[in-house]
């Protein structure tokens, strides 16, 4: 399993940040590459709740299909998904007096792709910490600016 995680603070209290970043209306405002998120059944705010996030890599529309695991109003959530390997994408916020510590979790298991050589992998564990990394930074920019 690889785990990338980033973490940035935001100058809003944890439920403006919790609001924005889980309404998945504003998705594709914050998150790199997401171009539609839509419930498929359930409630989002529900365990249980099944989503399908569509992205736009390298000019191809690549949709990913998603439960969610644990939802706890301004503390996380998480979702998993078993394509195109098994991966976890939590998001975790923390009071920090006023400011919002939000953290990105991404655990992967691209190991378990038969296609992919190690080589293959790293590249892709690479490509993930960079995109995060912007994600985490961008959906810091959004929040302060919609709120």
């Amino acid at each position: 399993m690889k785990v990338v995680e980033y973490s940035v603070i935001i100058n809003k209290p944890v439920n403006e940040v919790f609001s924005f970043i889980e309404d998945l209306r504003n998705r594709s405002k914050w998150e790199h590459g997401v171009i539609a998120v839509e419930v498929l059944s359930g409630k989002y705010e529900e365990r249980g709740a099944v989503i399908q996030i569509t992205n736009q890599v390298l000019g191809k529309k690549m949709e990913t299909i998603a439960e969610v695991v644990e939802y706890e109003e301004n503390k996380r959530v998480v979702c998993r998904a078993e394509k195109p390997f098994m991966h976890e994408i939590a998001n975790i916020y923390e009071d920090m007096n006023g400011k919002t510590k939000f953290t990105r979790r991404a655990t992967a298991n691209v190991d378990s792709h038969s296609s992919l050589t190690k080589f293959t992998s790293a590249l892709l564990v690479k490509k993930i910490e960079s995109v995060f990394q912007k994600t985490v930074q961008n959906a810091k920019v959004e929040v302060e600016k919609a709120t």
